[in-house]
């Protein structure tokens, strides 16, 4: 039998050896480092494409992230030249794949048996801003999602 605090600590470890497998490359280290020193927040991850910086913050920490009047993220976006979106980390992966699309508000985000992450949305226009242009945005939903949970999302209509 295990007991509670066996199990707690078991259950931190594997934790703890999910996050150590993140690796980050020098650009995304630059940028966490960026976010973390002007906001002194703890960056879980961070990635970029053309026009946009991500960067994904521990749980309660988007607050402190933004700064006041979005001081922090205006400053970030002047020295970058790109636009910046922080995104809070959840531990369900449901609640995250939620705080990626905020602030678009899905009606329903369910883990199926067969290990997809399923967006239902009956709402013509909230489908195409959760694919984007090309499946442009649902590209870049699957990417923040794999790097912490070895799921896929797909929208489902």
């Amino acid at each position: 039998m295990f007991s509670v605090e066996r199990t707690s600590l078991f259950l931190y470890l594997v934790y703890q050896h999910k996050l150590a497998r993140l690796k980050l490359d020098q650009d995304a280290l630059g940028l966490s480092s960026l976010l973390e020193r002007i906001a002194h927040v703890q960056v879980k991850d961070c990635f970029q494409d053309e026009d946009t910086v991500y960067y994904i913050v521990e749980t309660g920490q988007v607050g402190k992230a933004i700064g006041k009047k979005a001081e922090n993220i205006h400053r970030i976006q002047e020295d970058l030249g790109k636009r910046v979106k922080v995104i809070e980390f959840k531990e369900r992966v449901e609640d995250f794949v939620k705080s990626i699309a905020y602030p678009l508000e899905i009606e329903e985000v369910v883990l199926n048996d067969e290990g997809f992450v399923e967006i239902r949305d009956s709402r013509k226009k909230a489908k195409s801003l959760l694919i984007g242009r090309g499946g442009k945005n649902l590209q870049l939903i699957n990417r923040a999602v794999r790097r912490f949970f070895n799921v896929e999302v797909k929208v489902i209509q």
